[in-house]
């Protein structure tokens, strides 16, 4: 590690870290830092710790590459290895390749002239160094105009795969690292890892789909940093590129956009922490307060082999997720998971050092991420008001699915409107039979035979007697039948009809 000591205008010595630029004291506020009194007048010995590395551990195929350009680097010290890997459908096999490290990174030379770059950037960056300080936006198209001096040019720099995430200090009292990688109980579709040290210790968790591994670890412990933070880190590492093409991201040019990265990170590692499901039983010791119809699911949310049972589908799993989320706002002492993407989006606004990130306050919330919020962890509010929605059959506001039309009081209101709707619809179906029986009996009058009878459609049961009124009308030799309700109305304007006629013939006579 490189250490400069020098004394600033105020008279203090001032100890930096890592090409870090020396400042004036009274501007040390504005930097993460530890300060100690040493037994010299007037003196202070600042100890700087700075965190996160963005992108590591790149694997990167050079296109159109003359490997005599290596060759004649007398940096690079080339030797013949043969090395176990993994073919694309998982099988081991051994390869055979010249390889050089320098700094970090291992540039190799396969058999059938093929040239890669693998290793640590971060590293490569630090001369060789560990990579568990903060390796910012500018650090990075550093080591990439570095790694030109090797001829590796950017858009020619083909990504196989990387690491994306951040290393994140702890300083709450009652946390640590594996309060955060513990309490991740269950992820959709992944296959769930121990991770441990050189000392077979537990340091964290990874979560292994096809192209993606999401790992949650100490790196305090893995690393053995000399901190008085816990740290714990949370990356993403894209086994496969095919995930993240849509990003417009293939080559390590692709790597120097801010806008690509700020996408990636709102995108994918912001997005993977939302979609994980986190309980921290010290946030949440007592679960007597719990009304009673919440205890019995509690029972189920707790249990990760639970969240894992292949008959539930998606839509009932998130729906539980919701709630289970809701849960833990309302009872828990505190929510681990909204505290662990505030690092992260804190963190990461320090590492890719743009104006456009985080947003501005007019941008809307989006997917349940914080990615509207500020960075000192305030809510920002939204550019529009929600509007308030209310029920269309009893008129209270509807709190819970904005996109419902009613209240979900019991399903009163929903079955209330339903049963309207269908009387609504008889109604109509009715009147319009009616207009019809009475043009029938105005414009034909004694003009059709009329037989009453029952319902010929009817299903006969054996011993009921059939009472059901039914009309058939013969008009011009076709035959209209009407039932039920019809038929009664027909018969009693009919009736009505001969009455009126009667009438009129009495009166003429």
């Amino acid at each position: 590690m490189i250490q400069n000591n020098a004394r600033s205008k105020s008279g203090y010595v001032c100890r930096t870290f890592q090409r870090v630029e020396l400042f004036d004291f009274f501007r040390i506020e504005q930097v993460k830092t530890q300060i100690y009194r040493v037994r010299m007048p007037h003196y202070f010995f600042i100890k700087i710790y700075i965190l996160s590395p963005l992108i590591d551990y790149i694997n990167i195929h050079l296109s159109d590459f003359d490997f005599k350009l290596w060759q004649s680097d007398s940096r690079l010290q080339f030797q013949f290895k043969i090395a176990d890997e993994l073919d694309k459908y998982d099988n081991v096999i051994q390869t055979s390749s010249e390889v050089a490290q320098y700094k970090g990174l291992d540039f190799i030379h396969t058999l059938s002239g093929q040239c890669f770059v693998k290793g640590s950037i971060h590293r490569f960056f630090n001369n060789g160094g560990n990579n568990s300080n903060r390796f910012t936006f500018s650090n990075f198209i550093e080591a990439v105009e570095e790694l030109e001096d090797f001829g590796v040019i950017p858009d020619k720099a083909i990504l196989r795969s990387f690491e994306f995430g951040l290393n994140l200090s702890i300083s709450e009292k009652k946390l640590t690292a594996k309060s955060f990688y513990n309490s991740i109980i269950y992820r959709s579709g992944e296959i769930e890892k121990c991770m441990s040290d050189d000392g077979n210790s537990l340091i964290g968790k990874q979560f292994v789909t096809e192209d993606t591994t999401i790992k949650s670890y100490d790196k305090k412990q893995q690393a053995k940093l000399e901190s008085t933070n816990e740290i714990v880190r949370y990356e993403l590492r894209f086994r496969r590129m095919r995930l993240i093409k849509r990003f417009g991201i293939t080559s390590l040019k692709d790597l120097t956009d801010k806008n690509k990265l700020i996408e990636l990170f709102d995108k994918k590692l912001l997005k993977s922490v939302s979609e994980s499901i986190y309980l921290d039983w010290k946030a949440l010791p007592n679960t007597n307060k719990l009304p009673d119809y919440q205890k019995k699911k509690f029972l189920n949310w707790r249990n990760p082999k639970w969240w894992r049972e292949q008959n539930m589908t998606r839509k009932v799993r998130n729906k539980n997720k919701i709630s289970f989320e809701t849960l833990i706002k309302k009872h828990a002492k505190y929510d681990i998971k909204e505290i662990l993407k505030q690092k992260l989006i804190n963190e990461f606004s320090n590492v890719i050092e743009s104006s456009n990130f985080p947003p501005d306050n007019n941008t809307q919330k989006k997917q349940g991420t914080l990615a509207a919020c500020i960075v000192s962890g305030n809510r920002v509010e939204e550019a529009t008001t929600v509007k308030k929605k209310y029920c269309l059959t009893c008129g209270k506001e509807i709190k819970g699915n904005k996109k419902s039309k009613y209240c979900n009081d019991q399903r009163k209101c929903r079955d209330k409107a339903y049963n309207q709707k269908v009387s609504e619809s008889r109604k109509a179906k009715r009147s319009k039979k009616e207009k019809e029986i009475l043009h029938l009996i105005k414009d034909l009058g004694n003009e059709f035979n009329l037989i009453r009878t029952t319902n010929p459609n009817r299903k006969k049961i054996k011993g009921v007697l059939n009472r059901k009124t039914s009309i058939i009308a013969t008009i011009g030799g076709k035959k209209k039948y009407y039932h039920g309700a019809d038929a009664r109305f027909f018969l009693s304007e009919f009736d009505k009809r001969l009455t009126q006629n009667l009438l009129n013939t009495t009166n003429n006579e």
